[in-house]
């Protein structure tokens, strides 16, 4: 059943998590609400995995409540407003000084992963409105040409088009959002990357300022030249230098000098050795995965595909963020994304050969519940909800997005911006191939549903 009450679920979670004194911080992500507890033996977490609208319970990094999108939003509010901790305070979970230093460290792709989450909301907000645009400016392409349009010296035929249909501001505004997530997206991961290391964000948002700036020729390096893995690794460099200072300047002046030094030579570093370093290092990942995926074709588009839901399923996806950002601002389009979402039509595909093969009332509503919502935008309530409780679902799942993958890869499917996955994600195809995204998808999701049904026959699953 779905949660109805989210006070009274709050309350019940929080009794079931030994208390309010036993939590350190709250917050959520696109489908999970993500707790850190001071004790983690006073959770009781089987009983929360059987609250009513918990599709799963993840034991890493604290506890993942999985509940899905909006729920998870609305659920951590609930929670943070029992527990009276202001959500924006919440989110600084790194911070916090009951947090236990092992956790704030995390290996490398949850460190990456934490970085991003905060950022995915305007990333996807950003994607999917650049992503109809896109749609808008090709019919605006179309119909011009079509009724012989031109263009006049400050407006090309498209934009006379939509111009004509009272639709040029509209389109203008949607590429404005799209560029203030985008063109600053260094200085937002630069604020998130500070936060997480436990560095003063906003010098974070700093060192991601600089690297967009035009006078950057001035010291023979140009703007964006790292991409977002050089502002990474400068909030690192910036947090051990910060400690260094903060231990040899007198507490009377550290005020002035500890952020001051901190910044002018963290910025010296990364302008003169950092930045050219790390655009040779992205320049490197994005020529490699390019090559794989070009030399290896349906083949590794299948591999890829299939290994998606599990790094899904464990939030390790996140990780690739960088990577995926690094293809766009060097290619202008992200394969690697279109091949991603196919773990989408997997799932999907497999929480259908599940609802058709179960005679079991609570796995049928599950099934509802779960999969019009993985169909339209995320594929986390079917993962969690469905197929990782079936077990063999998950497996066959995986092979169907392969399946998805290998398609994806034969007809060059790519995504020119991030955003949501299943038909959410259908305005962010490039080049217009939005028959052949389609294609990809279902062919996933029946490969799926198939292999799904087949194999439960098999097992007797009911």
């Amino acid at each position: 059943m779905a949660i109805k009450n989210y006070s009274a679920a709050a309350e019940t979670l929080i009794q079931l998590s030994g208390g309010k004194e036993n939590f350190i911080t709250v917050e959520n992500c696109a489908t999970r609400v993500r707790i850190q507890y001071k004790d983690l033996s006073k959770v009781d977490k089987k009983a929360i995995g059987e609250m009513d609208g918990v599709l799963s319970v993840i034991e890493k990094d604290g506890l993942q409540v999985v509940v899905g999108p909006g729920v998870c939003n609305k659920l951590c509010a609930a929670i943070n407003e029992i527990l009276s901790v202001d959500r924006a305070a919440s989110t600084a979970a790194p911070d916090a000084p009951d947090v236990p230093e092992e956790k704030k460290k995390g290996n490398f792709l949850k460190i990456i992963s934490d970085i991003f989450v905060p950022v995915l909301p305007a990333m996807i907000a950003g994607g999917i409105v650049q992503g109809l645009n896109n749609v808008l400016k090709s019919v605006a392409e179309a119909r011009a040409a079509a009724a012989g349009i031109a263009a006049t010296e400050t407006l090309t035929a498209a934009q006379v088009w939509l111009q004509n249909y009272h639709l040029l501001n509209l389109s203008n505004l949607m590429g404005l959002i799209y560029a203030c997530v985008f063109n600053f997206l260094a200085i937002y991961v630069g604020y998130t990357a500070a936060k997480r290391l436990s560095v003063d964000p906003v010098l974070g948002a700093l060192i991601g300022c600089i690297t967009l700036s035009g006078d950057l020729t001035k010291f023979g390096t140009s703007a964006g030249k790292g991409g977002l893995i050089g502002v990474i690794i400068s909030i690192l460099v910036l947090k051990y230098i910060y400690k260094f200072i903060q231990k040899i300047i007198p507490n009377q002046v550290a005020v002035i000098f500890v952020p001051t030094l901190s910044v002018l030579i963290t910025a010296a570093l990364m302008i003169t050795i950092l930045m050219p370093v790390c655009g040779v290092l992205s320049d490197a990942i994005v020529s490699g995965l390019m090559w794989i995926l070009d030399k290896t074709g349906v083949f590794g588009g299948f591999i890829l595909a299939a290994c998606f839901p599990t790094l899904i399923s464990t939030g390790l996806h996140h990780g690739l963020t960088a990577i995926h950002m690094e293809m766009l601002n060097t290619l202008g389009y992200a394969p690697l994304i279109s091949v991603q979402v196919m773990s989408n039509a997997g799932m999907v595909g497999a929480a259908c050969g599940i609802f058709l093969l179960s005679k079991n009332e609570k796995v049928r509503q599950a099934c509802r519940g779960a999969i019009p919502t993985s169909f339209l935008c995320v594929g986390e309530p079917v993962i969690y909800g469905v197929c990782l409780p079936s077990g063999f679902g998950f497996i066959t799942g995986s092979i169907g997005a392969g399946v998805g993958g290998a398609l994806i890869r034969l007809f060059n499917v790519s995504f020119n911006a991030m955003g949501m996955a299943g038909m959410s994600a259908l305005p962010l195809v490039a080049d217009g191939k939005y028959l052949y995204y389609l294609i990809s998808y279902f062919g996933g999701a029946i490969a799926a549903c198939v292999l799904t049904y087949i194999v439960g026959k098999a097992r007797h699953y009911e």
